[in-house]
């Protein structure tokens, strides 16, 4: 009997110490920053864009995933009305200047969906031929 007592309440422990992890990071969410590239060139990889976005998203658990692309901020993935907003115009080049309305983001991980033409300091690069 004292055996499933104890085992009681390390159940009860776990339950409890699972359920309370679960909802701290339900409530405190890290930002990760998707920029994508949406110069003319990579028109063609748009779709391929948006099943990385949308399976990033799928894998990505107990964070916010926040877009944008070389030429503005976006918002929330989840929160944008369609996922086209964000392949919406294609023109121009991308330069790393394009980068820098980022930098003040307090995103614990910063993407750039891109043709790897370059690689800015403190970016993960997913290329896109």
């Amino acid at each position: 009997m004292k055996g499933l007592k104890i085992f009681g309440l390390f159940l009860v422990l776990h339950v409890a110490a699972w359920a309370g992890t679960r909802v701290y990071l339900s409530q405190h969410q890290p930002d990760v920053l998707i920029v994508v590239d949406t110069s003319y060139a990579l028109k063609p990889q748009f779709a391929a864009m948006e099943r990385w976005i949308t399976a990033r998203e799928a894998s990505t658990r107990y964070k916010k995933i926040v877009v944008g692309t070389d030429k503005a901020l976006l918002g929330e993935l989840a929160s944008l009305k369609s996922r086209e907003a964000i392949f919406r115009t294609a023109f121009g080049r991308m330069s790393e200047e394009n980068l820098q309305r980022y930098a003040s983001t307090p995103a614990v991980e910063k993407i750039l969906l891109s043709d790897g033409s370059i690689k800015p300091e403190g970016w993960t690069v997913v290329k896109f031929p």
